[in-house]
């Protein structure tokens, strides 16, 4: 490399340069770029082929051809110019997928590379993401393809969905390269894969394109129909690397080539490659920023990289190692450089509609040439006709014959070639396929599909009902035994008896006196005898029940005192019981319960009358409210139901049905492929297991299922039926995916011209329909 020197000032009106260093599986690629006012072009590239991989090449080897490879595209710069501000394109696996840094261990290789060749990192791009993010960029849509690193001994397949790499895997090339493609894609998970194929670093696209048109693809692999094969331009890489970067760092891109192709696949017609040409591009809009980040802690895209100082290695493991020196004596931090493309999205088509070749129009410019330069023939004159078969009369009737034919041949070709239409029928078997996914419907905002939110509506009826149910609660019901008690009292002192105090009889039974009173002293002395006081009271049983209607003369102790006693002179009677039902406070509470769920369907049956022809009630309801209660008993009555009345308030959900369906097919879109076709109304969905989340939301999980039909090339199969008979036609038609049936319909039905399908392809019409 040349001799490093300042960069120029920052005024913008000096011209400034960057390199693109390319580190890919076999090769290493620098490119030149040149920056003037706030325009981007390339000046200069060179490409150096390791002998064996980048992964296993030596670091002094690689540093020496990447050196190489520098020094060779800086030949077209200025004496003393030379760039220092560089941009690395990366292989995938160079990047942490969580964190979208380079590892650690490559983190190392690049910091050795920065500091023997005087290199000031400023970001970094995986090149598999920045050749999806220029062929969306080409097409206006997201890429959904199978990208193809063919190298000399190994191939490296990504997939594509949406934008988003999927999956990807590598191996080595064995036997033939799309025999190793069709092996190494059985590693792919996903049920059904992209039918667009496209190949890059591959020398000898010709040859290899008629490999794959003569390859038949393992029957396992889960393609909707045969897959159509291409190969991106020479160096695509490294244009889509520019691009990337410059798209970034909010730079005009002049002279970025970009590709022409034909809409014809290189399985089609005749075999032929897809020609290329390139023309100058239309100034592409600044790019958004915030999928490239590329400098540390800043948005690239919203400041001059001049000014940018970014950080591109390491961590704790190289805190340790020398720093990389850039402008103005800065110096690179011990983080690492958190630079990535990602989010480009693509879905891959990069031709133009240019139905014809290159090559072919050359042919059938030369063809014309040629056809010029035949003479014109004229034919003999005959002075008389009449003369002629006057001499010749044997000759007159073939002649007559002979022109009859040529004119009949002549007329039925006309005919044939202008005429004969051929309408193919197909039916096709959808592939039945199904997908759960988590969603919440809510009243409180629009639709986000990306967050599994579906619209809905909130509605809500009134329901009266009523409902009855046994009562369940026992009680024991019926009279306490009465009677009259005389009390004894054997003390020297008179005693008061309150109102309800206890009197136990000698069988244990418990009465207690109805009022209060007084017992006098017991009266007399030692030597006369004393006479116990006496007063008599009425008595009432404690329980209900006949064992209390004591009989006459039972006794009676009065609490612990033994100076007092009690006997009854007549006996108890009134004593009954039974038990009897009276109504619970879990009826109560079990009617407030049941009388909502009674009411369910008729809620239901009122919200659907309320909701349109193009909405669907959600099943469940969001709120109940019971208002309005009324019991015929309360508790403890004896009866042998209860009944409530009650005006119970229901709550639902309604969405659109559109809404619903266009989910549908986004999340299946975002699991297979974009450009999947549905059969005619066989989208259908389960909505179960909802659950109230609150007043405004209902999670619920959704069943989607669908049938999928094959994505059918008319053009690609009216070549195919080119000059073939009906016979070997349906063979062909039938040996298509998913074909259930095939049916050709010939116009006019002309036995002998039915044969052979019509020459202009605008007679053949298709016709793809479902199998019912």
């Amino acid at each position: 490399m040349k001799l490093p020197i300042p960069f120029l000032n920052k005024k913008g009106k000096d011209k400034g340069y960057y390199l693109a260093l390319i580190l890919d599986y076999e090769k290493t690629s620098s490119v030149i770029l040149e920056e003037e006012e706030g325009k981007l072009k390339i000046v200069g590239k060179h490409t150096e082929h390791f002998e064996l991989t980048l992964e296993t090449i030596p670091q002094d080897e690689l540093i020496t051809l990447i050196d190489k490879t520098i020094s060779k595209a800086e030949e077209v710069l200025p004496p003393n110019i030379e760039t220092h501000k560089t941009i690395f394109g990366v292989k995938e696996n160079w990047v942490d997928t969580e964190s979208k840094k380079i590892k650690k261990e490559y983190l190392i290789k690049l910091k050795k590379v920065c500091d023997e060749l005087d290199l000031n990192p400023i970001g970094f791009i995986v090149i598999n993401e920045a050749i999806a993010n220029l062929l969306a960029h080409e097409e206006g849509s997201p890429l959904s393809a199978i990208l193809i690193d063919v190298g000399k001994k190994t191939a490296h397949l990504t997939l594509f969905r949406g934008g988003k790499v999927s999956e990807s895997i590598s191996g080595l090339i064995a036997h033939s390269i799309p025999a190793t493609v069709d092996s190494l894609l059985k590693n792919f998970t996903a049920a059904v894969l992209p039918t667009k194929i496209l190949l890059f670093h591959t020398k000898d696209a010709k040859e290899l394109s008629h490999h794959f048109i003569n390859h038949e693809w393992s029957k396992s692999l889960p393609f909707l129909h045969p897959p159509l094969v291409s190969v991106l331009p020479k160096d695509y890489d490294t244009r889509a690397v520019t691009y990337g970067a410059g798209q970034q760092m909010g730079f005009e891109i002049l002279g970025l080539l970009e590709k022409v192709q034909s809409d014809e696949n290189l399985l089609d017609k005749n075999d032929q490659i897809q020609e290329e040409k390139y023309i100058e591009p239309t100034t592409p809009s600044p790019a958004e920023p915030g999928n490239f980040g590329f400098v540390q802690d800043q948005d690239i895209a919203k400041q001059s990289v001049k000014e940018s100082v970014v950080e591109i290695a390491a961590d704790e493991a190289i805190d340790q190692s020398p720093k990389i020196e850039v402008q103005k004596n800065e110096t690179i931090s011990g983080e690492e450089s958190n630079v990535n493309l990602n989010g480009t999205n693509a879905e891959i088509n990069t031709y133009e509609n240019d139905n014809t070749p290159k090559s072919k129009r050359e042919k059938n410019s030369t063809f014309a040439g040629a056809l010029a330069m035949v003479p014109q023939f004229s034919f003999p004159r005959i002075k008389s006709v009449s003369n002629f078969f006057a001499k010749n009369k044997s000759l007159k009737l073939p002649l007559i014959i002979i022109g009859a034919i040529l004119i009949f041949v002549v007329a039925l070709s006309l005919f044939y070639f202008y005429s004969v239409k051929a309408q193919i029928i197909l039916t096709v078997k959808p592939k039945i396929v199904t997908q759960d996914s988590n969603v919440t419907f809510s009243t409180t905002g629009a639709n986000d599909f990306s967050k599994n939110i579906i619209a809905a509506h909130s509605i809500s009826t009134d329901i009266d009902g009523e409902l009855s149910t046994p009562a369940t609660g026992k009680k024991d019901a019926g009279n306490k035994a009465k009677g009259s008690v005389t009390i004894y009292n054997n003390s020297e002192n008179p005693v008061q008896l309150s109102s309800g105090t206890s009197l136990k009889s000698s069988n244990g039974i418990i009465f207690t006196t109805d009022k209060d009173i007084n017992i006098a002293s017991a009266s007399g002395d030692i030597f006369s005898g004393t006479k116990p006081g006496t007063a008599q009271v009425g008595v009432t049983a404690k329980d209900l029940g006949t064992e209390s209607n004591l009989p006459s003369n039972a006794k009676f102790a009065i609490g612990s005192n033994s100076s007092l006693a009690g006997k009854n002179d007549s006996a108890f009677s009134g004593g009954s019981k039974k038990n009897i039902t009276v109504v619970s406070a879990a009826d109560l509470a079990k009617l407030k319960s049941d009388l909502p769920k009674s009411l369910e369907k008729k809620a239901a049956d009122e919200l659907s009358k309320k909701i349109g022809p193009s909405e669907t009630l959600l099943p469940g309801f969001s709120k109940i409210t019971l208002g309005k209660t009324k019991f015929d008993k309360g508790v403890d009555d004896e009866a042998k139901e209860v009944k409530l009345v009650a005006t119970v308030s229901f709550d639902g959900m309604s969405y659109q049905n559109d809404d619903l369906e266009n989910y549908d097919k986004s999340v299946l879109k975002d699991h297979y492929s974009q450009d999947i076709s549905f059969a005619d109304k066989s989208l259908k969905n389960e909505v179960k297991d909802s659950k109230i989340k609150n007043d405004n939301e209902i999670s619920a999980k959704l069943k989607i299922t669908t049938g999928l039909l094959p994505k059918i090339d008319n053009n690609e199969v009216v070549s195919k039926l080119k000059n073939k008979s009906p016979k070997n036609a349906k063979e062909i038609l039938n040996s298509l995916p998913q074909i259930a049936e095939s049916e050709i319909k010939f116009s006019p039905n002309i036995l002998f011209l039915s044969s052979l399908f019509p020459m202009l392809p605008k007679n053949i019409s298709i016709i793809v329909k479902p199998n019912e």
